[in-house]
């Protein structure tokens, strides 16, 4: 119960987030058959490889001497690295100008020429990501291109990029919620204590929610318990997404079960009777509403792919384990711990409110 839930959030520290990639389609539909047959013909790496382009700013400067001998210098680099498959490995360096042209390695002006590679896994896959960022940070620097400007796009790059961009920024995200969270809570319950122990459960639901779609999904637990899709990774926006939502879900459970225990606290002084009534007046409300959104959130588990599926396993089980584990049991256990120190407001503090 309370200690499994306790538990789920070191599980979450498991977490492996992708772009995604065709992995997440549903399989036995005419489009993904003819797709696997392609991924198995031609490998999965393949159909979305890694484009470096070459941009020398110059009329015919990607045939010149010293750019094509930092291509073949790049190349050797690329069939050196054991994630990389040699046989999607194309450049322009080894073929006539006009055939580079025909296979769009080289544009119209001869300036820009383009490399392409693809690693043996799929876009979104750890192998491909981790050669998008070997290709960047070690192997275009030891090419030597000199002053021509080289990046590197394609599906793998765009996932890295996206990635990079999204959880670069979600840490602030999370880190303003809280603080405003806090500073809204301390003004609407006048303690300093409750607000810091209903972010924390918060962030302990969601947490928990994550530990949720590693178990379900990355251990394929879901896959056997109720037929679900797994994946190694989960969808990149899932848990940016859910911590939106849960957040905001959870918010609104805490407020409406603590207004009711401050009503009663004012009114009778009494921590142990506030927190039972509040308990009593506000539990068949919550479960009602735990009841409609999770049959709701259901919905989306019953589609085939696996990205809906990860959102609305991550949903339903966030309120389910909210409503029951966290609100029921671990809420009012504190609360009863904490005494009268629920409602602590030191003097500065309130005369400034």
């Amino acid at each position: 119960t309370g200690v499994q839930t306790c538990a789920l959030p070191i599980s979450a520290r498991q977490l492996a987030v992708t772009a995604g990639d065709n992995r997440g389609y549903p399989t036995g539909t005419p489009a993904t058959n003819g797709l696997h047959v392609l991924e198995r013909t031609l490998g999965p790496g393949s159909l979305a490889p890694d484009q470096i382009l070459i941009d020398t700013g110059q009329p015919h400067g990607a045939l010149a001497p010293r750019v094509q001998a930092a291509q073949r210098r790049l190349i050797a680099l690329l069939r050196a690295d054991p994630a990389v498959n040699p046989k999607t490995i194309a450049a322009p360096v080894r073929v006539a100008p006009r055939q580079a042209r025909a296979a769009s390695l080289l544009d119209p002006s001869e300036d820009i020429a383009q490399i392409r590679v693809a690693s043996y896994g799929d876009a979104g896959t750890r192998q491909a990501m981790g050669l998008v960022r070997r290709i960047r940070g070690r192997y275009i620097p030891e090419a030597r291109f000199g002053g021509a400007s080289v990046v590197v796009t394609g599906a793998p790059a765009f996932g890295v990029d996206f990635i990079s961009q999204a959880y670069g920024a979600f840490p602030w995200l999370v880190a303003a919620v809280l603080l405003i969270s806090y500073f809204l809570l301390l003004r609407a319950f006048r303690s300093v204590v409750l607000p810091i122990k209903a972010v924390f459960m918060n962030l302990l639901s969601v947490a928990a929610t994550y530990g949720v779609l590693v178990f379900c999904f990355q251990h394929s637990a879901g896959r056997v318990l109720f037929g679900l899709q797994s994946s190694p990774q989960i969808d990149g926006w899932i848990p940016i997404f859910l911590f939106a939502m849960l957040f905001g879900l959870s918010m609104d459970y805490e407020v409406f079960l603590l207004t009711r225990m401050r009503e009663e606290w004012d009114h009778s002084g009494d921590n142990d009777l506030a927190v039972a009534t509040g308990l009593e007046r506000t539990g068949r409300i919550i479960t009602a509403a735990a009841v409609i959104m999770i049959a709701a959130f259901s919905g989306f588990a019953t589609g085939r792919f696996v990205g809906l599926q990860e959102f609305g396993i991550g949903l339903a089980a966030a309120i389910l384990l909210d409503v029951t584990i966290v609100r029921a049991l671990l809420v009012p256990a504190t609360m009863k711990l904490l005494g009268r120190w629920n409602w602590y407001l030191p003097e500065g503090v309130r005369r400034a409110m």
